[in-house]
């Protein structure tokens, strides 16, 4: 983008810093320095640094490519995550400087507060992007000013002189407000009328006032009217200097104008959606203007528009950059119109039709990744309950770029949108209620009804009702609601135009807003707010325009005001002394409160002097007040108390008996803040040993005075004999934290050690705990008092210590060695010849030792025959407890070079008298017996699964040789049976996919013949991982090729039949490979009668299978009938047998009569239907039975219908004994089951002929408007030989645009262009460019080919019967190969097609019949 030298100067004039201060140099003779810096200093709001960091929009569209482009779905919240993106890096920033502007003066105003409680301003919910807030204390925000003045005069004009209602107004150093009658009203900031512009005559020629606009030193204004006029009115002399009437689309109203930085420069939006521009300008005395059109409303209707305006935030105009945003219905867009028209930027928007897009433009201080901020242009857009926020930056090429900041969605739809600062937004909703959001967290601050203000409409001038209404209805229906003019920004003020009241709503200062809390009696709200602008966690703050120092230092004056205040106030309503309660709770609310603000505002001197001595007088208050403090002692920000305070504090703890409160307060004050008189008696009366330990090391830099006398006092109950309390084992815990943090350079119970003290303390720490003796010690004293006491009181634990201490770097140096070395020799002689310890002590320093060893080698020197020792130790049997912590002791010590010192069989005896197998596994692996290791696993319990996974390690990596993968096959038949008992899924993985295993099957197989139940195991897991790891269409491969042969498979289902008989018939549905003849025999020899008849069904044998299964039908009738007969009350499982091989039969006789004559099929139906039949007599007394029974006969006869004629049925029916007796009752429901399903048939078949008719009707219909309509001929020339037409040439033209001689293609209905009969042609002419055309889809073979062609081409006729059809018939040349792949789905005699014919049958499955009475 081109600039002017004074725009860019201006761009490079800033040096951002990262503490937000901003350093300026320019030769502007305009500007002051120091005044600008001061004024952009104190101006500046401080972000957040995560606020605002969101990557920039990609590349930009142009005008053209967003008028035609589909409307696509809003921006989700996710493309506007603020955590997880960061913005580029701008080069410079629009403007140095953004404020407050002037503000509307309210001489004979009043005041009105917010009707909304606090909580009804915290009860609305957001949306789903709506971040929820802590509810804090905002107080009274805005202050509504109903400006009087102005008010009575637009009702006195009204109705004196006739000027109708106001329509709009526009704001800046006056108030202009126009009226339905054409007058513009022009009022001072006093509210004292300045001037009348226009008359009522001019009213009627040009309509109502629709659209004002003031230029930026508001000595000019622009009025647009109802009916397309604008007029130029000079504010200093109130005279009219044009009417311009050409400026933009004729018979239009006039909907928006607004002046640009750039001088005489007006935009234009109408009512028919156009923006233009309108240049102003007076040359030689004669005013002119000039227009241009910068979007057009044929493209989609502007609704609104907004310039982005320097000069309104007190920025350095650019004039050669004039940048505009304008919302359509639909999707806003942000063009540039100087140095060049060109679109910046496009967004969607949907919502609701009725709704509006919403603009508005505020200068905004945003913090950027690097810590460095800038103050840039924001533009807020939005539409009905979505508004977002995005930043115009500066790219890395100096193009634009507008960087998505975060989405608002509000529980309400907005109808109008203002800033009213840099981080607060008002908003309007439908209901006409004002909503004052922060942007940053976006919590409604406060809410305002302005529903008795009757606020204007400009409906009448969106509707376009002065020019007749010729508006689209989307535009008219979205200005339903348009209150664009009667909802104006001014700084921090929103000035609201009504029907008959003219409003001010602005914020609040800061102090004004604490003083009207007080005002309003809620001091603690006051203060509790004061604190949160103390602390930068207030909202919507105005006034506080200095450094940050600066402005805490007014804020911590005023909260010293209004504690002061508070105070006065408060005691002034003591309850009486004699009621406790009441003044237990008063001081409750009182006393927290202070201590909180004072705290926070960083007031010592107030909370130390006026409120403890306020407080101090009374007993009730002064313990409240001392409890108050805790908490900021506890989070440090009370370090530093008065001595006399804390010995208050501690006395009130100790009295209360909250010691441990008393001890969380010593260890956060710092020394010279307590009575160490006190507080050492307190400590030591009641055992407080952090405070101890605390007061010591802090106050008197002493290390090893707390650590000899506690250790002292923990001796003393080790020697009691007695077990230890509770006090006595926390008293040891903290000896071994102060030990392990001393050791390790860490101050007790928090913070470090000072690099000064580090290495004295842990050297004083260390030649204590390795003391000889202690000092005074007495004669009886043992050796090593500090060491053995610890050891006594926790082995294992003071050895961990040890170890971690060991880590430090004073321990890795050589004398750091030796010292390691003394320490593992003063554990020895304390504890290896000391009767006091036993095993689990001793085991614990083995393991500590052999540990030590195994970080580095030859780092620990001991005698061999303690690693004997430690050997016998760790693998004891006596010794249950941390098997394996021992166990990995000692492989710890093998692999840190201890097999030298051990002979291996005595190690592998011991470690397996002791179930150390990994230990075993160890020595083996060394010594290259991998075969052992297979024993191994399968002795360890815990580790059993593993040995396959070792097994095929083994096998398939390069590393081992053949003879290791020999002995490996060898313990794999070895111990099949062991495998099989773990895991058989995985020994079938093994031999199916290891090579070196798959071999062994059949050996495998040979020894397990002896055993059933291992042979069966093993062969149901080698056929579930063939059938459940092979792919679908590896299926039907013959299984002779791999290690599961058919034989296998047989011998398989022969052990199955034995072992798990109920399993064979599901298996053999589902399994393929096996034999059917030998399969059948099995079965046979069995007595598998379900799978026999399965078997003999696939064989083809349906007469076979069906006796079977019509024999076991037989059986289970027979059963049931005996049971009813025995009056047996449960016989559901009975009759589920019954059914389910009523179902089996029914499909054996579907799957016959498909390949049976009529007569042969009734050999089938008939003898079930039969059985079935039969029972109906003995059944006829147990209800239940018999109605199951009456739905199986039902199932059975809805079946049959298909394949057996209806007659044939009924008359077999009748014949039954069961129904040929009896009345016509019996057999009603049976023939009213057969009439039901004819006439569903005869439904059916007369819908099917419908639609096909209306098929047919509509496809002649398009054939007939096809042959009617002409054909367009889009060359002149043959498409497939390109020569040129003559008048003698015979061609062929098709609907889709090509022709052709008929030499060429041919004389086909059918396009041979579109059908790829154009390319066999050409291959013909030139056989060299096309001859590899057949190959040219890769894998598909020329009848694949041609089907393809074959449903491209009947696909486009439009008919779905024309193209079932077409498929139904055969190709030329092979209606008479009884091989075409493509078959006629069936004919009528004379070759007519079925798909004609009325008389084909749909076999289509009707409802089922109920045969229930």
């Amino acid at each position: 983008m081109k600039r002017s030298p004074h725009y860019h100067h201006h761009q490079h004039q800033q040096t951002w810093r990262r503490e937000g201060r901003i350093s300026c140099q320019t030769t502007s003779p305009k500007t002051d320095d120091n005044s600008l810096l001061k004024q952009l200093e104190l101006q500046l709001e401080e972000l957040d640094d995560e606020e605002f960091q969101l990557p920039p929009v990609g590349e930009l569209p142009t005008l053209e490519s967003i008028l035609k482009e589909e409307e696509p779905g809003s921006v989700s919240e996710d493309d506007l995550d603020l955590a997880h993106t960061t913005p580029p890096q701008p080069k410079s920033s629009f403007s140095t400087e953004g404020g407050d502007t002037l503000s509307v003066h309210s001489r004979g105003s009043s005041e009105s507060r917010s009707r909304t409680s606090s909580s009804e301003r915290h009860s609305a919910g957001g949306g789903r992007c709506r971040r929820e807030t802590q509810s804090r204390t905002h107080g009274s925000i805005l202050r509504h000013v109903i400006l009087k003045g102005v008010a009575s005069q637009l009702v006195s004009a009204h109705d004196r002189v006739g000027a109708g209602l106001p329509t709009t107004m526009a704001v800046g150093l006056v108030i202009c407000i126009g009226t339905s009658h054409g007058l513009i009203l022009v009022f001072e900031p006093t509210q004292a009328l300045k001037c009348c512009l226009g008359s009522t005559q001019h009213g009627e020629q040009f309509g109502a006032v629709s659209a004002l606009a003031l230029n930026p030193d508001c000595t000019r204004l622009l009025a647009g009217f109802a009916k397309g006029q604008i007029c130029l009115f000079d504010l200093t002399s109130s005279k009219l200097l044009q009417t311009i009437s050409d400026a933009h689309t004729p018979f239009t109203a006039v909907l928006h104008l607004k002046w640009t930085d750039y001088p005489g420069v007006a935009v234009i939006s109408d009512s028919g959606g156009s923006v233009f521009e309108l240049s102003v300008k007076r040359t030689m005395g004669l005013n002119s203007n000039e227009s241009r059109c910068i979007f057009s409303g044929s493209r989609g209707e502007v609704c609104t528009i907004e310039p982005l305006l320097m000069s309104q935030f007190r920025a350095t105009p650019s004039v050669e950059t004039v940048i505009l945003a304008m919302a359509t219905i639909s999707k806003v867009i942000v063009v540039s119109l100087r140095p060049q028209l060109k679109v910046l930027f496009s967004h969607p928007l949907k919502a609701s039709p009725a709704t509006l897009p919403l603009l508005a433009w505020q200068f905004v201080v945003i913090q950027m990744s690097d810590g460095t901020r800038v103050i840039d242009p924001v533009l807020a857009f939005g539409r009905e309950r979505s508004i977002y926020f995005y930043q115009v930056t500066h790219g890395s090429q100096e193009e634009l770029q507008f960087v998505a900041l975060q989405k608002m969605s509000l529980p309400y739809v907005v109808q109008g949108l203002a800033w009213l600062n840099t981080r607060t937004l008002a908003l309007m909703d439908a209901r006409e209620r004002l909503h004052v959001v922060d942007v940053k967290t976006q919590e409604e601050l406060e809410r305002l009804d302005l529903a008795p203000l009757g606020l204007v409409y400009a409906s009448p001038q969106f509707k376009a009702i002065a020019t007749g209404g010729n508006v689209s209805k989307a535009m008219a229906l979205a200005g339903e609601r348009a209150c664009y003019h009667s909802m104006v920004s001014c700084g921090s003020q929103v000035l609201l135009l009504g029907t008959k009241s003219f409003q001010v709503v602005t914020v609040r200062s800061w102090v004004d807003r604490l003083d009207h809390l007080v005002r309003t009696g809620h001091t603690q709200e006051a203060l509790q707010l004061a604190l949160d602008i103390y602390q930068d966690k207030a909202q919507a703050i105005v006034g506080l325009k200095h450094r940050k120092e600066k402005r805490q230092q007014l804020v911590q004056d005023k909260i010293n005001e209004l504690l002061s205040q508070y105070l006065d106030s408060a005691l002034d309503s003591v309850p009486e002394r004699g009621n406790l309660t009441a003044l237990t709770q008063h001081y409750t609310q009182l006393v927290p409160l202070c201590v909180r603000v004072a705290v926070g505002a960083g007031l010592r001197d107030v909370l130390f002097g006026r409120i403890w001595e306020t407080f101090s007088e009374d007993a009730i208050s002064k313990g409240i007040f001392l409890e108050a403090l805790e908490p900021y002692i506890l989070n440090d920000q009370l370090a530093e108390i008065s001595p006399s305070i804390s010995q208050c504090l501690l006395s009130h703890q100790e009295a209360s008996g909250r010691l441990q409160a008393a001890e969380a307060c010593i260890v956060h004050l710092s020394v010279p803040s307590l009575d160490l008189h006190q507080a050492m008696t307190l400590c030591w009366a009641h055992g407080l040993y952090d405070a101890i330990f605390y007061i010591y090391t802090r106050g008197m830099g002493d290390f090893v005075t707390p650590l000899e006398e506690l250790v002292t006092e923990l001796r003393g109950a080790l020697d009691g004999g007695q077990p230890l309390q509770d006090g006595q084992v926390t008293l040891g815990n903290k000896i071994l934290v102060y030990v392990s943090c001393c050791l390790a350079g860490r101050a007790y119970p928090h913070g470090e050690i000072s690099p000064e003290q580090l290495k004295q303390v842990k050297h004083e720490i260390f030649k204590s705990l390795t003391c000889l003796h202690s000092k005074n010690a007495q004669p009886t004293e043992p050796s090593f008092p500090l060491l053995r006491t610890l050891l006594r009181f926790d082995t294992r634990e003071f050895l961990n210590v040890l170890a971690l201490a060991f880590e430090e770097e004073e321990f890795t140096s050589e004398l750091g060695m030796q010292q390691r070395q003394r320490v593992v020799d003063i554990l020895i002689q304390v504890m290896v010849n000391d009767k006091e310890f036993g095993p689990p002590q001793l085991g614990s320093l083995f393991t500590f030792i052999a540990r030590q060893m195994s970080k580095q080698q030859d780092a620990i020197a001991i005698n061999r025959q303690l690693f004997d020792q430690v050997l016998c130790h760790l693998t004891s049997s006596d010794t249950e407890s941390y098997r394996d912590e021992r166990q990995t002791a000692l492989l710890e010590l093998l692999q840190g070079g201890g097999m030298a010192h051990y002979d291996p069989e005595y190690l592998l005896k011991r470690a397996r008298e002791a179930e150390f197998y990994r230990v075993c596994e160890y020595v083996y692996e060394e010594r290259g017996e991998l075969e052992k290791i297979v024993e191994c696993y399968l002795e360890d319990k815990m580790r059993r699964h593993q040995v396959f996974t070792y097994i095929r390690t083994v096998l398939s990596s390069s590393q081992f040789t053949d003879l290791h993968a020999q002995k490996i096959q060898e313990q794999f038949v070895k111990h099949i049976k062991t495998l099989l008992e773990i895991d058989n899924s995985r020994v079938a993985s093994l031999l199916l996919t290891v090579t070196q295993l798959s071999p062994l099957l059949p050996s495998i197989t040979d020894q397990l013949r002896g055993d059933t139940d291992s042979l069966f195991s093993l062969l149901h897991a080698l056929f579930t991982y063939r059938w459940t790891h092979t792919s679908p269409g590896g299926r039907g491969v013959d299984p002779s090729d791999g290690p599961l042969t058919s034989e296998l498979q047989e011998e398989y289902i022969d052990l199955m039949c034995t072992v798990q008989p109920t399993q064979v018939y599901a298996y053999l549905k589902g399994a393929e490979g096996y034999r059917l003849e030998q399969t059948l025999e099995i079965c046979k020899k069995h007595k598998q009668q379900e799978s026999t008849a399965f078997l003999l069904e696939r064989a083809g044998d349906v007469k076979g299978a069906f006796d079977i299964l019509l024999a076991i039908l037989k059986a289970r009738v027979d059963d049931l009938l005996v049971k009813v007969k025995s009056e047996e009350k449960d016989i559901t499982n009975t009759l589920g047998h019954v059914q389910a091989q009523v179902v089996k039969l029914v499909r054996v006789c579907q799957l016959g009569s498909a390949q049976l004559e009529e007569s042969s099929r009734r050999e089938l139906w008939f003898p079930l239907l039969d059985v079935l039949l039969a029972t109906q007599p003995t059944l006829a007394s147990h209800q239940h039975a018999a109605h199951e029974m009456r739905q199986m006969v039902g199932h059975v006869v809805n079946s049959m219908m298909t394949h057996i004629s209806l007659p044939a049925i009924l008359e077999r029916v009748m014949q039954d004994p069961g129904y040929c007796d009896g009345n016509f009752a019996q057999i009603k429901h049976l023939l009213k089951g057969m009439v039901e399903r004819y006439v569903y048939e005869e439904t059916l078949y007369a819908t099917v002929v419908r639609i096909l008719a209306g098929e047919q009707l509509c496809y002649l219909t398009q054939q007939h408007t096809q042959a009617r309509s002409p054909l367009v001929v889009h060359s002149p020339s043959c498409t497939l030989c390109h020569s040129a037409y003559h008048p003698s040439s015979r061609a062929i033209v098709h609907s889709c645009g090509h022709s052709y001689h008929t030499h060429c293609g041919g004389e086909s209905a059918t396009c041979v262009m579109c059908t790829g009969g154009g390319q066999r042609e050409v291959a013909t002419e030139e056989p060299q460019s096309t001859e590899q055309a057949p190959q040219s889809a890769a894998g598909l073979d020329k009848t694949q080919l041609e089907g393809i062609r074959r449903v491209r081409v009947q696909g486009s006729c439009g008919s779905r019967l024309q193209f079932l059809e077409d498929l139904s018939a055969p190709r030329k040349g092979d209606a008479a190969t009884p091989t075409s792949p493509i078959r006629s789905s069936g004919s009528l005699s004379g070759g007519q097609n079925i798909w004609l014919s009325q008389n084909f049958a749909l076999k289509l499955t009707p409802p089922t019949l109920d045969f229930s009475d």
